[in-house]
């Protein structure tokens, strides 16, 4: 139905570049003309381009990127709940909690309208001043305003929605808009243009409807440049599912925790610290991930890049996600350091022994600076190397060809938890799990480049990690003639891990089971 409406606005309205200027051209004198604003009078999308102009656009990509998640808007009445107030909220909630906004949007407005005002349209109008000009549209008032008046045409009236009852004005939709703003006999006689089929109602409606699409029109995400971190590895490397929650939050994360942070006097002051330096590894990490696709792009034959890699490469930047590294690292060695303190000695002993006192008493923060200054220092310049070292393997990573890649590629995954020792300390156990993910990871990708498919299931690094640490942990307990190495909680809870992991591809390899006679295979005679 709603295939057979669009092809019906198609056939009856729409119209060539050079038709509707004809059209404009012999336009009756004293006719009155909606013009919809966005991608029509405005080459531009003005919402997206007003939330673009947040500042600081670091907090202001934060904000967006929250309320993208979150989706207020579906939280409200049914009437209002959807889409139809997604844009209505994020203007409301951004101008609230960046009201000096209003104010640069008033400068930001002119540049915008000198070089996104379409031009053709505006020269063919100025011809035509006996004709009334309404700009009509869905957007906020106060946003086209700014834009508006800096066109060069003369605007009659501008009917677009409010900034409270936004909401109430896109559910109404734009006919019902214009008809209370202009009255039922103007609208009908008018002339209407616009590039939007969500106006099918309106193009019904009048005398003269025009429906073009205009050369140079673009809607640009709002902060679509400002580089985030981890939006890469979310976005165009692992769009599939929430890959930073299950696998490095997951998987990288919890095997730290368990290996390094269980054999900590205080856990969650060390749990806190593996978190931050993990959140500031993976911001150098990822640069390798957009390293690796802007190589493929400039030098491979036949890259395989996705949509989604040429939709947000505009926000690849090689240098500020050290900016992010260091603001991650900094509390995380603090926190590494206070883990070590002995919480007798701290001002509240009895808080302390889950959090230290973190009040703001300067003679107490200034003694703990001079006493651990030093190991702070030298915390610091190691995680600073390891992030260093971890960025130049993945450089030369990129650089040389795919097989050989086979044999940097375990260097790489080691970074990703014997990394941490670099700072952290572990125990036999702990180094077993560590070595067992670093294999479990490199065998699948020895598969993966000399087998020349990528057919093996991604599962099959879970299930590695139930075999190879046992393995290793009995070695380890026979070499030393140390049964506790076996039994103790850290390693049941570690094999209660991964098997909670491997559960899925467990069951279904022991499912598939079967005689190998009964292989789909031709046999030889």
């Amino acid at each position: 139905m709603v295939k057979a409406v669009k092809a019906k606005a198609d056939d009856d309205y729409s119209l060539s570049i050079s038709e509707a200027l004809n059209l404009i051209e012999k336009l009756p004198e004293n006719t009155s003309i909606l013009i919809d604003f966005d991608e029509t009078l405005f080459l531009r999308n003005s919402t997206e381009e007003y939330l673009n102009s947040l500042q600081p656009r670091i907090l202001g990509s934060l904000f967006l990127t929250m309320l993208n998640l979150l989706k207020p808007w579906n939280l409200l009445p049914n009437e209002f709940k959807g889409d139809v107030s997604r844009d209505w909220l994020r203007v409301l909630l951004a101008t609230i909690f960046f009201p000096w906004t209003i104010i640069l949007w008033q400068f930001q407005g002119k540049k915008l309208a000198q070089s996104y005002g379409n031009t053709p349209l505006i020269e063919a109008i100025a011809k035509k001043p006996d004709v009334q000009i309404i700009i009509s549209s869905l957007g906020f008032d106060f946003v086209i305003r700014a834009i508006a008046k800096h066109l060069p045409i003369k605007t009659d009236k501008i009917v677009a929605c409010r900034f409270w009852k936004g909401g109430l004005d896109r559910v109404r939709g734009k006919l019902a808009t214009i008809n209370a703003a202009l009255g039922e006999d103007v609208v009908k006689s008018s002339m209407v243009i616009t590039d939007s089929h969500h106006d099918l109602p309106l193009l019904s409606y009048v005398s003269i409807p025009c429906l073009v699409v205009w050369s140079g029109a673009k809607t640009v995400q709002a902060m679509a440049d400002v580089y985030m971190p981890f939006f890469y590895i979310e976005k165009v490397k692992k769009p599939s599912k929430p890959y930073f929650l299950y696998e490095i939050f997951g998987n990288d994360l919890l095997f730290v925790f368990l290996a390094s942070t269980w054999l900590s006097s205080q856990p969650i002051l060390h749990g806190l610290s593996m978190t931050f330096l993990m959140l500031s590894f993976w911001c150098i990490y990822e640069i390798g991930y957009m390293e690796n696709d802007l190589i493929a792009e400039k030098f491979e034959k036949q890259p395989v890049l996705s949509d989604r890699y040429q939709r947000y490469k505009s926000r690849i930047s090689l240098s500020e996600p050290w900016i992010y590294a260091a603001i991650f690292a900094i509390p995380g060695i603090l926190f590494l350091e206070l883990s070590k303190v002995d919480h007798n000695q701290l001002h509240n002993p009895i808080i302390s022994k889950f959090i230290p006192n973190l009040t703001f008493n300067w003679q107490s923060n200034l003694n703990f600076l001079s006493h651990h200054g030093l190991d702070i220092l030298i915390n610091a310049g190691f995680w600073l190397s390891l992030l260093i070292f971890v960025r130049a393997t993945f450089w030369i990573y990129n650089r040389i060809d795919k097989h050989t890649r086979v044999w940097l590629y375990p260097i790489l995954q080691g970074c990703r938890c014997f990394g941490f020792l670099s700072v952290a300390t572990t125990n036999v156990v702990g180094a077993m799990i560590f070595t067992a993910y670093a294999i479990a990871r490199w065998l699948p990708y020895i598969i993966y480049r000399y087998a020349k498919t990528d057919d093996y299931p991604q599962e099959i690094a879970q299930l590695s990690y139930l075999l190879i640490f046992p393995l290793l942990i009995v070695a380890v307990s026979l070499g030393t003639q140390d049964i506790f190495v076996l039994i103790n909680w850290q390693t049941f809870t570690i094999m209660g891990y991964c098997i909670y992991r491997a559960r899925h591809f467990l069951v279904e390899t022991i499912r598939s089971i079967h005689p190998v006679w009964e292989d789909e295979w031709h046999s030889v005679k």
